[in-house]
């Protein structure tokens, strides 16, 4: 969902970009194209600007300039040349009426820009030789009057500011130069049909570009949020790998990048620290245990040895035989912490060989009739069921189960349920109790150690808190599961899952 997220932002912000300068792309596109149509109106009516010629001149010009453009285009250039006076002295028989000099009213109203002394062989349209030949200045040395003054004076050229526009007509859109001087204007139009042809190719090629555009962005955002994010998958395998077993699992710093080197060292310090203090916790528990059994097994025999020396019925062997009960709950506590320490350290032994559950199973009934004669049993067990196991350690868990199912069942009228079945090649032992419904805040936490249900009950009912803790990680050992089924109304659940040997077969 991450890499699809930063993918989207990426073809967003790229996707934003790309079309903002496709768009102004567009736009220079079109203004350059338009610069060029002007000056190229420009040069065609300027040059005509400082040349008197007669009327008869215009046409032979229109002609002129229709034989350049070929004659495919012969109708996409338009001219109109207007005198003095305004009038018309020339008009391509394609202009249309709808351009006139009305569609430039700021040409119209504009002031002379600049005026050029014009040269006699400009303006009359002779060589400059020939009119120097006609028109030969006085000599210097002339007396004043001697020479008549020069017949012909030039008037100088005021030329006007040339203005354009786009002009849509009938006959089609045209972009519309007007320029002239004080004698003559001149109105050229330039088809833009194959202006808007060119537009539509560039507009059309672009959006046909812009989606696959898009498509290779988010490839690649993807492609780079998949990069991005190597370091974080290879942190997080990591991370699952670590169990109570597995906490020597270290992130490799020479695959991650340099940003995230830092933050792999960090994590790394982190594992060291927590391996160290997990392994600390484990030596002490395992010492702890380990250094008790002897004292406490000292402390047994004395009290044996009291009982047996006191006088029957005395006091003095009733105090004997409590602290006795006590201390054999202190060995079986300390022998639960033992394995316990043993299971974290990953050592703990389990001698496997073919154990029949459904024998085991059967015994237990046998001993939940002598503890809880109150209860009434209900069992459905297949028999010949096999796996392999350790015998006395599963013996341990299904005691475990069992009595829980004893404990913390009804005090009047409770059931106790023993289910044992074989589905799909794993061995399922369940046992069902009466009695209150485990709180949903503690489901979470049954198998935590020393964690008891109900503290309000605690002291009615014995028991450590290791039981089912201890049953875990046994499973655990055995590669099965042990797991407190879903809730149900007034019936309380657990569950043994085992593989069942493919080598065994059901006894008979």
């Amino acid at each position: 969902m991450f890499r699809l997220k930063i993918a989207l932002f990426s073809v967003l912000i790229s996707g934003t970009i790309l079309i903002a300068f496709g768009l102004h792309f567009l736009s220079v596109i079109s203004r350059v194209q338009l610069e060029r149509l002007d000056r190229e109106i420009l040069t065609l009516g300027e040059s005509q600007l400082h040349v008197v010629h007669p009327r008869e001149h215009w046409e032979n010009f229109n002609d002129s300039l229709r034989s350049i453009y070929g004659e495919q285009h012969q109708d996409d250039l338009i001219i109109q040349v207007r005198g003095r006076q305004q009038d018309i002295l020339y008009a391509s028989s394609e202009w249309p009426k709808e351009i006139s000099l009305s569609s430039f009213p700021a040409f119209t109203e504009q002031a002379i820009e600049q005026a050029i002394e014009q040269d006699p062989a400009q303006e009359t349209g002779e060589s400059q030789p020939r009119a120097a030949a006609r028109h030969p200045p006085p000599p210097p040395d002339a007396p004043p009057g001697m020479y008549p003054p020069p017949r012909f004076r030039p008037e100088p050229v005021a030329l006007k500011t040339p203005l354009y526009q786009t002009l849509e007509t009938p006959s089609g859109v045209w972009r519309t130069g007007i320029m002239g001087n004080q004698r003559i204007t001149i109105l050229i139009g330039l088809n833009m049909a194959g202006f808007y042809e060119d537009a539509n190719r560039y507009r059309n090629n672009f959006l046909l570009a812009a989606p696959l555009a898009l498509l290779l962005m988010a490839g690649g955002g993807w492609w780079l949020a998949q990069r991005a994010l190597r370091p974080v998958g290879l942190i997080t395998k990591t991370a699952e790998k670590m169990s109570a077993q597995g906490l020597d699992q270290r992130i490799p710093t020479a695959k991650a990048d340099t940003e995230f080197q830092r933050l792999v060292s960090v994590i790394n310090a982190m594992l060291d620290r927590l391996e160290s203090g997990f392994q600390q916790a484990v030596r002490f528990s395992a010492d702890a245990a380990h250094e008790l059994q002897t004292p406490l097994t000292i402390l047994q025999g004395m009290l044996d040895d009291a009982i047996r020396h006191s006088e029957a019925g005395s006091a003095e062997q009733q105090r004997s035989s409590d602290l006795l009960e006590e201390v054999q709950r202190l060995k079986t506590i300390v022998r639960k912490l033992l394995i316990l320490s043993r299971a974290d350290a990953g050592r703990l032994d389990i001698s496997l060989e073919p154990v029949n559950m459904s024998n085991l199973v059967e015994s237990m009934l046998e001993d939940v009739e002598i503890m809880a004669p109150q209860l009434r049993i209900d069992q459905r067990i297949q028999p010949g069921l096999m796996v392999n196991a350790d015998p006395q350690l599963i013996r341990q868990v299904v005691q475990n189960m069992v009595s829980n199912g004893i404990k913390y069942n009804l005090p009047e009228k409770g059931v106790i349920a023993f289910r044992l079945a074989n589905r799909k090649g794993v061995v399922h032992f369940r046992v069902a109790n009466t009695g209150p419904a485990i709180p949903p805040q503690d489901r979470q936490r049954i198998f935590d150690r020393f964690y008891r249900v109900d503290q309000s009950r605690n002291d009615r009912v014995p028991g450590s808190g290791l039981g089912l803790s201890l049953a875990l990680e046994i499973t655990r050992a055995h590669k099965g599961r042990l797991v407190l089924d879903p809730p149900k109304k007034g019936i309380t659940s657990f569950t043994l899952s085992l593989p069942q040997p493919q080598q065994a077969s059901p006894e008979e």
